[in-house]
């Protein structure tokens, strides 16, 4: 009979250590490679210079792919490893324009930004011959020199002061104009043209057709905004040759013209 290398008790002990010390040299090989090709890939798909992915921006009209990426600081080409979801959310957040915003992705490689924009209620004249661009919250979404379009009515005989981004208006009748704009459907406020307010605090609407509508105060604004839609729908469908149309009162009055 031969004689076994392992044949004693002893040296079976060595051989299985020196085993056991093989494979965990072995295992621990294994992980250090799996975790440098893990760590490079990591530092690869985070490198500035790789290109992957890219941003569509739903629900905006003003917040365009190439505002978010200035405001965010995403530099060119895109790579979305590189992009904080959260990050974004907060900066378009603080963004005056921005009501709601949320992000997700998209197969295979599309970060989506679903943005709700706050609608101007109304412009008013400010200092320094500037014109303030009124949100339906009360806030000053934007101050400038001129009204850049027409997509809100100009409020005529009223001037707010020194206002800035951010700012909440303080003027009652602005504020009650603001919400009674808030009432009514894209319909009815893109038939407005002009709001005037007078030294007595009264409000008249003018409407594109050129009647004006009398409303009073801001006091019980928010009880004539069905009276008020069921007018405009009115004008819109007969022709009424009105002069006016007061809502001050309870009742409504028209003044036909002679």
């Amino acid at each position: 009979m031969g004689v076994s290398p392992v044949s004693t008790n002893h040296e079976r002990l060595i051989y299985k250590r020196s085993r056991r010390k093989y494979y965990r040299a072995r295992a621990f090989f294994y992980l250090l490679c799996f975790a440098i090709i893990i760590a490079g890939t990591y530092y690869l798909l985070h490198r500035p210079w790789i290109a992957f992915g890219r941003i569509v921006v739903e629900g905006g009209e003003n917040i365009t792919v190439e505002e978010i990426k200035r405001l965010d600081s995403i530099p060119e080409p895109v790579n979305l490893f590189n992009v904080s979801r959260s990050n974004l959310e907060n900066v378009l957040r603080n963004d005056l324009r921005v009501e709601k915003v949320s992000t997700s992705y998209r197969w295979p490689n599309i970060l989506r930004v679903d943005v709700t924009e706050r609608k101007p209620a109304l412009y008013v004249e400010c200092s320094y011959n500037g014109f303030a661009k009124v949100g339906y919250n009360g806030c000053v979404l934007e101050v400038g020199k001129g009204i850049k379009d027409a997509s809100a009515p100009f409020i005529s005989g009223r001037k707010i002061g020194n206002v800035y981004n951010g700012d909440i208006v303080k003027d009652k009748e602005i504020l009650g104009l603001v919400r009674f704009l808030g009432k009514l459907d894209k319909s009815i406020t893109s038939e407005i043209s002009e709001i005037a307010i007078d030294d007595s605090d009264k409000i008249k609407i003018y409407l594109l057709s050129g009647v004006p509508i009398l409303l009073g105060t801001s006091e019980k604004l928010g009880e004539k905004v069905d009276t008020f839609v069921i007018i405009c729908n009115e004008l819109k469908t007969k022709k009424i040759n009105a002069e006016y149309i007061d809502l001050t009162y309870s009742k409504p009055y028209v003044k036909l013209r002679q």
